[in-house]
């Protein structure tokens, strides 16, 4: 069967902070490696904007998870449905903040202002898959 796909954004109830993020990574991947799931997580300022690949069933699961955590609220589901293909079939899961690439300078918008759910969701999965070859360049991600 074709992997399915979600993309969603939400709003983040931790600061930017290395060790609250090395913790979440850290689930991420252990999860996310035991459930064939790829994708890419993108935080900026309070929003997070995360992109995930794997079986349908992985993906169901995971997103009742997601939707469960405390370290985030107002869940908003962008996009979801089937893919003929992955499209990042070999990544288990990476976290940058707005020092990569900036959804808020993308969409030419001060702090605060996006509406990613007015924008294309094939745009922002092209801006994530940017962001996964931007951090592939690098060795360690950047936090804030």
């Amino acid at each position: 069967m074709d992997p399915a796909y979600t993309l969603y954004c939400s709003t983040a109830l931790f600061p930017p902070c290395s060790q609250e993020h090395n913790l979440l990574l850290a689930a991420c991947n252990k999860h996310n490696s035991q459930n064939q799931i790829t994708g890419f997580l993108h935080r900026e300022h309070s929003v997070f904007l995360q992109y995930l690949e794997g079986p349908a069933g992985s993906i169901q699961e995971t997103m009742g998870r997601i939707g469960r955590d405390r370290r985030h609220k107002d869940l908003q589901i962008l996009a979801s449905g089937y893919l003929e293909k992955r499209y990042l079939p070999d990544w288990q899961m990476g976290f940058v903040d707005g020092s990569q690439l900036s959804l808020h300078s993308l969409l030419e918008v001060n702090k605060g202002e996006l509406n990613l759910k007015s924008q294309d969701p094939f745009d922002l999965v092209v801006f994530l898959a940017a962001n996964a070859d931007n951090l592939r360049r690098h060795l360690e991600p950047r936090f804030a």
